[in-house]
Formats: C-alpha cells, structure tokens, sequence
C-alpha cells in the first residue's frame, strides 16, 4: 500500500522488521521481494507519485571542482527514484571489473562474479526481460551476422526493460502485499542509535509542510542514490552524537562517474555492415542495442582501464522522434509534456520518414539511421579511483534544514590514454574490415589531458560508500553491512569499490536482491532498546 505523509491521518509512528531509505530501482526490487519473502518492510521515499518542483529542489547542491552536470538534474526523488526517466538500458558489471586488476590503485571488490551471477539472472526475471535472450552470440547468429571485430574489440549487446517507471512495473505489488508499505513524501533527515552506538534503531523522517514521523526497525538500509546515501550518512546521529562511520576514511570519497561523451567522427563507407552490426535489434518483444568494448586481454595487456563506445547518429529526424517519445512518456507518467506547441512539426518530420522506419522494423527487425546522419564515436570510460573525489556536506542547508551536498568529483587525468587507445582499435578494425573512416578529434589522438574536460558525467554516481574487506578499504562489508554497526546496510552503485564501463544500475539491483537474501536469513527480531530523543541535529538559518 502507498501512504501519504502529507495526509491529515498520516501515522506519527511507524515500525516494520526492515526499513528501506529510497524508492528507486534498488529500493523498490528489495522491497519486493523481502516482502514476497514474508518480511514486514516499509519504504521511505522522499518525493511523492510524481515529480514535484519543492521535492526536487532538495536535491540542489555546488561543485566544488571540476564541472559536474548532474547534481540535481540527474537524480529524482519521486517514487520510481531515476527510473522514471532513464532509459531502461541493463547490463552486467563484468567479471573482469570485479576480478583483482593489480595496476589499479585501489582496492577492489571482496566478492567475485559468482557470487551475483544467480541474482543477475533473477533480476532479468524482476524486471520482465524473462523471454530475453541472455546469450549475444545466439542472437548474432539467428541475425547471420558476424560480430567479431578482432583481438582488441568485443562487440557486446546491452537489454532495455520492457517496463521503464519501475514504481509503474511493481505497482501491483506494491498495491497488493500486505506487509510492504510505500511511505511518499517522507525524507529522511537523520538516524538514531542506541546507547552503545553501534546500532540503528530507527530514523527520522519529515515532509517539506511541517509533518513527521518516527520510524522504528530491525534493519534499516539506505538505498537513496550514492550522493544522497553520503549526504545522510555524513549528517550528525538524532541526538547530534557521534556516529562509528565518521571515522571511516572511505564515507562520501572515492567518488565516481563515467566519463562520457564523443570522441571521433565516422565517415560510414559500408553502410549495409555498418548498420547491421550497429543498429538496434528487436527479438521477441526484447530490444538489445550493440556497443563496442575494449578487450579484456587488450585492457591487461596495456594496464588500461574498461571502457566501451557507441554511435551516435545525429540527424533532424532523430530529434524530432527523440522529442515525440518524451511527450509521450511525458503523457504515460502522468507528467505535463513540454513544447506542446512544437508537437505537429515533429509528427511530420518523422512521418516523412516512416516508411523506410516501419520497413527496417517489419522486414529485419532493426531500427532505421538515415544515410545522411552525421555519426560520431561516444565513450563511457571507467576513471581511474581518487580519493579525493569526494562529496561533503556544504554550509547551506535545504528546506528540509538538512546541510546540501557539496561535490568535489576529481578526474586523474589519464583517463585519456584508454580513451585514446580505444578509439585507435576501433579505428584499426573498422579500416581492417572496410566498415568506416574513424577520424578521432586531434586532442585524443596527443593524448592530451585537457580534453577530458570536454566530457560529461553519466548519470552513474558511484563508490560513496564502497564494499571492502574491512573498514579500513571501503565503508561496507561484503553483505553490504556498514562497519561499525550491527543492522545498517548500504544498498546500489555507491558501494562498488571500481566501477567498470557498465550502466551501474542493474548489477546495483542484484546486490539488492544478494542483500535481501542475507536480511531473510538474519532479520534480527530483539526488542529495540530505546534511543535518545528525535531531533535534527542541525537548527534551522546556521
């Protein structure tokens, strides 16, 4: 069920075995399937049903650094979290990301591919992509394509869920299991601990009108984003003491992103193996949508880090149908569509085109690039771990009186030899096999440092709160325990200790359900020993 802080008969007072801090992709699966487990869970979410302008403005916040696009645009607190305006792109963190990478200096991730393998597939079945084929090469070959693109290159297949708007897709649940429920419009500003501080008992959560609520729990995990994750954790405890992770060297640093963005133009010369190896694919109801990694033995071989490219085919058409799906999206979620006014021209745009669209589609199940469109080589790179990439807590404070985020995101710098050799493998390959002229931009080709700052963040926060053998590598164990503590857990892309290529928030979604897992086995039941009264913390105007 889905309840209202906001409402008149709001309860003052809630208690549940496990409560879960955000109602995004993590929040909302582990939600589920402790449920369906028998777990009595509650959810707080921070943002109401739909996006709402005073909920995210709490998100606000300064770079205190380099150029950081996404503070407040990327991340959304409304039920759905960012889901209900991704893409739905999924794919696996590798194994290679997780294995020990020796000239990475950083330590890696104490768990190994095997262990998530059984939840990556269970989180295919979660989000509906069960009739999704999960092996690349058998769709390569129902396609007769040949993907190999020699040493230096995989060509790989990234899934996209049926279902973008995961509160849309668990909806059912959420409506129809007794034992969970979605608390809207319910902020968490602050945890409590009980006498000897080395247990959560419970936390604060408030709404932007003046209403509240004390909530009690065995287990409490933080499942709010990576900044935000690091935001709460770093504010003072209930009763303004000491809280164990504060000594914690890793607490908000670390952090990560992808570095994105183009990196060379291509002058297509054979355009029927171009756009069959590069176009999209539409089997079974299922999209999978190609893009280019750099090898394992090639990213070894050279000590490099783990990136992967796309095309991005720029074209009118591609803009004007680009802006059509956003106003029907925009309709589907219950949102007020933008440029209302321009709609007819894009419809026309686009129709002059659906032919040769809806024939691609029927006749080879692909999408359709005109053979006009300008195509460029984008990157998503890994960077390489700094700890002094960080995010802290400013002097500001929120309506919420909580202190706004303050993020210093650091780039090492080079980053740009592993942009640079890829782009010169794909170079070498797509004039190997006659597929395409790469002309990669001059300051990639130097090598030159500066170029990064050309490039965006992905929307991909990462490593606030990073998974470590103990506490002195990472804020987390190996169960997504907080160290220090005995019932806090992190949950999502904030504890992974390196981040690989990959779209962070399916593998961010199996160690979700790994932590369900482990909380069905040892949701602790003892009576809670009473804490110290609820309060901030912080006084409203410092």
């Amino acid at each position: 069920m889905i309840i209202d802080l906001q409402a008149p008969d709001a309860p003052h007072a809630i208690d549940a075995d496990i409560c879960i801090v955000g109602g995004g992709a993590v929040g909302l699966s582990m939600a589920v399937r402790l449920a369906r487990a028998g777990r009595d869970v509650v959810v707080l979410e921070g943002g109401g049903k739909s996006l709402e302008a005073a909920s995210q403005a709490l998100h606000k916040g300064r770079c205190a650094g380099r150029r950081f696009d996404n503070i407040d645009v990327g991340r959304y607190r409304v039920l759905g979290g960012s889901t209900t305006f991704w893409g739905g792109q999924v794919l696996p963190v590798g194994g290679h990301a997780m294995s020990e990478r020796p000239w990475i200096e950083a330590p890696g991730w104490p768990i190994g591919p095997a262990d998530l393998e059984s939840y990556h597939a269970e989180a295919f079945q979660l989000l509906g992509l069960g009739k999704a084929e999960t092996d690349d090469a058998a769709i390569w070959q129902k396609l007769g394509l040949d993907p190999q693109m020699g040493e230096d290159l995989d060509l790989l297949l990234t899934r996209w869920v049926p279902t973008r708007n995961l509160a849309r897709h668990f909806g059912a649940a959420i409506d129809g299991l007794d034992n969970l429920r979605v608390v809207v419009h319910a902020n968490a500003t602050g945890l409590a601990m009980d006498p000897d501080r080395c247990r959560v008992t419970g936390l604060t959560a408030k709404t932007l009108k003046g209403g509240a609520a004390t909530v009690t729990a065995r287990n409490v995990v933080l499942a709010c984003g990576s900044i935000e994750i690091a935001r709460l954790m770093l504010h003072p405890s209930t009763d303004g003491g000491a809280l164990p992770w504060h000594t914690n060297q890793w607490l908000g640093c670390g952090f990560a992103d992808h570095l994105n963005g183009p990196v060379a133009d291509v002058k297509v010369r054979d355009y029927q193996a171009f756009h069959g190896l590069f176009d999209s694919v539409f089997l079974n109801g299922c999209k999978y949508y190609p893009r280019l990694r750099l090898s394992l033995a090639t990213q070894a071989a050279s000590r490099s880090l783990d990136i992967s490219g796309e095309f991005l085919f720029d074209t009118a058409f591609s803009q004007h149908l680009d802006n059509i799906k956003m106003f029907i999206r925009s309709l589907r979620d219950g949102r007020r569509p933008d440029g209302l006014l321009q709609l007819p021209s894009h419809i026309a745009s686009v129709a002059a085109i659906a032919g040769p669209l809806a024939w691609r589609y029927l006749t080879a199940r692909r999408s359709y690039k005109p053979r006009d469109a300008n195509v460029r080589l984008s990157v998503s790179s890994e960077q390489w771990p700094n700890l002094a990439s960080a995010i802290r807590l400013s002097n500001q404070v929120d309506g919420l009186c909580m202190r706004r985020v303050e993020v210093d995101w650091r780039i090492d710098g080079r980053e740009i030899s592993t942009i640079a050799l890829f782009a010169r493998r794909v170079r070498d390959a797509f004039e190997k096999r006659g597929l395409a002229e790469v002309l990669i931009d001059p300051a990639v080709e130097r090598e030159d440092p500066a170029f990064l700052e050309s490039l965006n963040d992905c929307v991909h926060q990462m490593s606030t709160a990073r998974m470590g053998a103990n506490a002195k590598l990472g804020v987390v164990d190996s169960n997504l325990c907080v160290y220090g503590t005995d019932n806090l857990y992190v949950a999502g892309q904030a504890v992974f200790p390196l981040a690989g290529f990959a779209n962070p928030t399916f593998t961010a979604i199996a160690l979700g359900l790994r932590l369900s897992d482990h909380l069905t086995r040892t949701s602790n039941y003892e009576t809670l020993r009473p804490s110290a009264p609820m309060t901030t913390g912080i006084e409203c105007g410092r």
